[in-house]
Formats: C-alpha cells, sequence, structure tokens
C-alpha cells in the first residue's frame, strides 16, 4: 500500500520479542530506535537503547543489522556497568503460503562488541522459525527460537532456547495494540517468561511510533520493563 508520500508502510518489529514473518518494502530501508527500563532479573535495574536497520533487497530475503547504543546496568551489589551492546547480524527469509499464512526463519550471528559485563564475551549463532497467521481483525506471530552461547558459566548448557506468541489488533486506522507472551530456557539456568502489552501509533507511512510495558511472570525475568520508541523510513535506495 503506497501513500501520498510514495513509499510504502513501513514493518514495525519492536517492542514485542515476537518478529512477523514480513519484511520491510524490498529497497525502502528502516531504521528502528528506542528505550527500555528494567528492574529485576539479571540486573537491579537497566536501561537500553536498541536500534535495528532493516533492508529488504527483494520480497524473500532481507538482512538486520542490531545493537544497543547505549547500556547501563546496576548490580543488585550497587556497581555499575555502562557500554555499547553485542551486535547482531540477521539474515532473514520469507515464505508465502496463502493469504492467511506466511512463514518465515532468521539466521544469525552476535558478535562480543561490549564491554563485559554488559556483553556476553563470545560469538553465538543461533535461528529463529516464524510463523505468521492472518485472521479477521488479528494478527499473529509465532516464534520458535534456539541460539548456540560462545560464552556460558560453569555448569550451564551451551544451548538456549526461545519462544514467543504475539497477537495484534488494529483499534483504529492510527492505533493498534499487541498482547505477548515469551520465554527463554537454557539448562542449569531459571527459565524466564514475561507478558507484554503494546501500543502503536501509525503516525504516516514512513513512521509508526510505540509504547510497550512487560512484566515478568517467572522468578528470573525482571520484574518490570518500559519501553519507547519508533520505527521509520529511511528513504528510497533503489
Amino acid at each position: 500500500m503506497r501513500a501520498q508520500d510514495g513509499g510504502p508502510a513501513v514493518v514495525p518489529y519492536r517492542p514485542s520479542v515476537a518478529t512477523p514473518a514480513e519484511l520491510p518494502a524490498p529497497g525502502w530501508p528502516e531504521l528502528e530506535a528506542g528505550g527500555d527500563w528494567a528492574k529485576g532479573g539479571d540486573s537491579a535495574r537497566s536501561f537500553s537503547s536498541p536500534v535495528t536497520f532493516k533492508l529488504a533487497w527483494n520480497e524473500s530475503w532481507a538482512i538486520l543489522i542490531g545493537t544497543d547504543a547505549y547500556d547501563w546496568q546496576r548490580t543488585y551489589d550497587g556497581s555499575t556497568a555502562r557500554s555499547g551492546g553485542d551486535t547482531a547480524l540477521t539474515l532473514k527469509y520469507k515464505l508465502p503460503v496463502n493469504e492467511n499464512l506466511a512463514l518465515g526463519a532468521e539466521l544469525g550471528v552476535t558478535l562480543p562488541t561490549a564491554r563485559p559485563p554488559i556483553g556476553t564475551g563470545g560469538i553465538d549463532w543461533g535461528i529463529n522459525t516464524i510463523a505468521s497467521f492472518d485472521y479477521p481483525g488479528v494478527h499473529v506471530d509465532v516464534n520458535v527460537a534456539g541460539a548456540h552461547l560462545g560464552a556460558v558459566d560453569s555448569g550451564q548448557g551451551p544451548w538456549q532456547g526461545g519462544w514467543a506468541i504475539a497477537a495484534s489488533h488494529p483499534l483504529d486506522e492510527r492505533f493498534g495494540v499487541t498482547g505477548e507472551v515469551s520465554g527463554l530456557v537454557q539448562r542449569e539456568t531459571a527459565a524466564k517468561t514475561q507478558g507484554l502489552v503494546a501500543l502503536n501509533y501509525n503516525v504516516s507511512n514512513a513512521l509508526v511510533l510505540d509504547v510497550a510495558v512487560a512484566a515478568g511472570l517467572s522468578r528470573a525475568a525482571p520484574d518490570w520493563q518500559v519501553m519507547a520508541g519508533m520505527t521509520v523510513r529511511l528513504g528510497h535506495w533503489f
């Protein structure tokens, strides 16, 4: 769908954990950016500013480059750390099945570009499988992911599994709401599960704003998170 500005609508992936099979329009790059405030979990308090660049070169393939422009953490003993984040490089594939179902896959590597203790300290490899369903008035994304972690504590398993189920509904032409549950599992670590509710506002085809609140559903997950950000189109490259 094209607006009067001659460009397609952006395809936000944030702020939910689950990502859709849908790709940005080929040749029309997008930037996602925002802030994430959290309490509890691995640190007493934390703040991050995730950014993701997305570019598709045809209807089936895209590349994603993501990092945290800034990370800050306060541990439970009161010490603090700050750094940029690790950098994730992802190749994404979309397979349309019919008008109501699309499948997708993301193959990615995360490079340890952050300073310890914020960064993982190793190279992580992972795959995320995606199924996106469209029903009248509801869009559903189901993700199942696995990652091999390059650096783990003694006794922990090197493999981490993740899952997420998100459902979104347009309230009107401008506003939409999303609900989600997601989790992480890893051998010899406590499982993390959280619930999230997000609201997005379509300023135009070129800009979507979002805000979200997440709450931990397990002891190891952050007690709460507040997120806000945007998805913006970066022009027409080809």
